[in-house]
């Protein structure tokens, strides 16, 4: 489970035209794919070693928030095209 709190995540000239390639075919299954291996996997290589449970966080309702809003703007994403 990942650390909830602000990232970021760079991209080099391949990831970028992944990144077009995706969006220009509206490729479904290469978004989920890009968002594992060059969003999600990069995060979690980057906490490796400092994971903590969210039973450790001073208010896990606003985790459980952050997540919720993400999958609301996955939601409104995938309704808009």
């Amino acid at each position: 489970m990942l650390e909830i709190r602000k990232t970021t995540v760079s991209f080099d000239e391949r990831d970028l035209m992944d990144l077009e390639r995706t969006i220009t075919d509206a490729d479904e299954k290469g978004a989920f794919l890009f968002l594992k291996e060059c969003v999600y996997d990069r995060i979690l290589h980057s906490q490796q070693g400092r994971l903590k449970s969210h039973l450790d966080t001073a208010n896990p309702v606003e985790g459980f928030v952050s997540i919720i809003n993400s999958f609301i703007c996955l939601s409104k994403l995938k309704r808009s095209k």
